[in-house]
């Protein structure tokens, strides 16, 4: 592992005077964080002062590989203490942090992110294509909300799901899925534990939609969640387009949740966004698993993960803009 900071002296390797670091992200968070430690003294000579001023660039590299790429944004430093603490987000944090009005008319989703990210000066990487029409207006909204929404709509009619991350300086916007090559987590190997939590308090297993004059179109339902869990049933009105997709995605995403968090040796492919196999006989966890949030840590030397694990495959959903009148 290392880090290295660009401030106005120049680019340094602090990589000898860092404690810990955490690297940490969620498929909620469209920015990555970084929090490390900087050996300091106000009075020790003998330890080399950086400067790690507000704004700096800050690099984080493992095995030659660049996982975190982004800018200082908090620091913490006293006399009572021997380091200086410093926060760090990705340029996902800018995505959140810069409102525009825009008003798309039969627009893709990837055709959106393009002509946004041309506005803003954002380097693009890879864009996932939908072939999606989409028109909406977004009044003030910031840069984030307008790609995911777009995205949730095309997600409604794709039945994919999509991740909006950096990757380095280039956004790249991924179709979610079972990842070519894909981390095995094995116990008595790279797996040290796992805890595994089950629920249905969310789950929908009817919907029924209605018009605009309360009648009722249509009922879509899933018997067997009905039959082991009772009836949960929620209500769609329909307008002139048919909200079936609607209601399906709700059934399917909104059944019996599962959340699995396990902590094992260190690997810079466990991020949100991409999945892992695990096999853990007590748990009975045993299968492919999307990663909805992730904890890169190195301290003493030792390089560790914590993931949380979702057997579902689930995305940022946002419904932000309104319809043109």
């Amino acid at each position: 592992m290392n880090v290295t900071i660009k401030n106005s002296d120049g680019t340094f390797d602090i990589t000898q005077l860092v404690t810990t670091v955490s690297l940490s992200g969620d498929y909620q968070q469209c920015s990555r964080t970084l929090d490390f430690s900087i050996v300091s003294s106000p009075i020790d000579n003998s330890i080399p002062s950086i400067h790690c001023e507000l704004g700096n660039a800050v690099t984080l590299t493992e095995n030659n590989e660049v996982m975190f790429q982004g800018n200082i944004f908090s620091r913490q430093k006293s006399t009572n203490g021997n380091t200086i603490d410093v926060t760090c987000f990705d340029r996902g944090f800018y995505l959140k942090k810069n409102e525009a009005t825009y008003k798309f008319t039969n627009q893709t989703p990837e055709a959106i992110t393009r002509r946004i990210c041309g506005d803003f000066s954002i380097p693009v990487g890879e864009i996932a294509s939908t072939g999606i029409s989409i028109t909406k207006n977004f009044i003030g909204r910031n840069l984030y909300d307008i790609i995911q929404s777009a995205y949730t709509i095309a997600s409604e009619k794709t039945h994919k799901k999509y991740i909006t991350r950096f990757e380095g300086t280039k956004l790249c916007i991924r179709e979610k899925e079972g990842q070519k090559n894909t981390l095995v987590l094995e116990g008595g190997s790279n797996l040290m534990d796992a805890s595994v939590s089950e629920s249905i308090q969310n789950m929908v297993n009817q919907v029924v939609i209605y018009d605009s004059n309360d009648n009722l179109i249509k009922t879509m339902k899933n018997d067997e969640y009905i039959k082991l869990y009772g009836l949960m049933q929620s209500y769609m009105s329909q307008g002139k387009d048919d909200v079936s997709d609607k209601a399906q995605k709700t059934l399917d995403d909104n059944g019996v949740t599962q959340k699995i968090t396990v902590n094992n040796l260190g690997d810079i492919r466990n991020i949100t966004g991409n999945s892992v196999i695990v096999k853990e006989p007590y748990t009975g966890i045993n299968g492919l698993f999307y990663i909805d949030g992730d904890t890169h840590t190195w301290k003493n030397g030792v390089y560790l993960n914590k993931l949380v694990l979702n057997l579902k495959n689930v995305m940022d959903e946002k419904e932000s803009g309104t319809d043109p009148t």
